[in-house]
Parts: C-alpha cells; sequence; structure tokens
C-alpha cells in the first residue's frame, strides 16, 4: 500500500482519500482494491454464506418438528413408541406414556416444558424469526456481491 493513503469506511463503501504528494498509479489503486477484496469483502462475503447455510439448516429443523408436533397432537396424549439415539450411532425403542407435555430446549443449557399447542407456537415464531434472519443475511449478502463485482471492475479498468 502507498504511504501516506489513508482509507476511510463510511456506510460499507469505501472512501479514499489521497494528500497531493502520494502516487495515485493505477498499480497502487490497483493493490488497494485488491487487498481490500482479499481482506474485508471476500472474507465477510464467507462468513455471511455461513451464516446464511446455518440458518436454513435450522429452519429445516423446525419445519420438521412443527411436523412431528401435529402428529403428537393427533396422538391426544396416548401414549407413543419411537426409537431414540442414545448416542454414537446408538438407538433404542422407548416408549413415552405421556405425549401432552414436551420438553424443548430453549438455549443456554434451559429446557422448558411445554403443551404440545404452546410448543407449537413457540416454534412458528422461531421459524418466523429464522425467516426474517435469513432475509437479512439474502439482503447482506446481495449487497457484498455487489461490493466485490464493483471492485472488481474497477480493477479491471485500472490495468
Amino acid at each position: 500500500m502507498v504511504a501516506n493513503q489513508r482509507i476511510l469506511r463510511t456506510s460499507s463503501t469505501l472512501a479514499m482519500t489521497t494528500p497531493l504528494n502520494v502516487d495515485t498509479s493505477s498499480s497502487s489503486r490497483t493493490q488497494v482494491y485488491s487487498a481490500h477484496l482479499r481482506n474485508a469483502l471476500l472474507p465477510e462475503l464467507e462468513a455471511t454464506r455461513q451464516q446464511l447455510a446455518q440458518v436454513e439448516l435450522d429452519l429445516l429443523e423446525y419445519e420438521i418438528l412443527r411436523g412431528k408436533l401435529v402428529e403428537l397432537l393427533k396422538q391426544d396424549g396416548k401414549g407413543l413408541e419411537t426409537l431414540t439415539e442414545l448416542g454414537a450411532g446408538v438407538w433404542v425403542e422407548a416408549r413415552v406414556p405421556d405425549t401432552k407435555t414436551i420438553t424443548i430446549d430453549i438455549g443456554l443449557g434451559l429446557h422448558l416444558d411445554m403443551m404440545i399447542p404452546d410448543a407449537q407456537a413457540y416454534t412458528k415464531e422461531k421459524v418466523d424469526q429464522l425467516k426474517r434472519k435469513r432475509d437479512r443475511l439474502t439482503e447482506k449478502e446481495e449487497h457484498l456481491v455487489w461490493q466485490v463485482v464493483q471492485f472488481q471492475g474497477a480493477m479491471s479498468v485500472q490495468t
């Protein structure tokens, strides 16, 4: 990077201020653009995509749970026979004598007993939250892709 050159960030955009005695050749600007792409934009884009993938997995799990809650509600509290994983791929047949109440892990090591209708409302709200998060991450990803394209275009004009 050229000495005495400062890079200012303003609302997710890159603004360069250059003192009069600084080399503003296209190769030095290309180096600055390339460094910003490599050190800021591309890592942030990758992290955003990873977060987006995790949200999609979480959404899938909650949608599966919602379907299972509907099935439990149909049981009307009667017992349920199911397979349960003990760990390390070992499964055991289990009998749940009462399916009117389930236990939900709400995070931070806390578990909450809920009646099925309450659990359905909880999972609906959780799905709505995850969808809003997915929408925010998708917008962020689109903006970052736009920024990457702009920087790549600026670099191609410089060469």
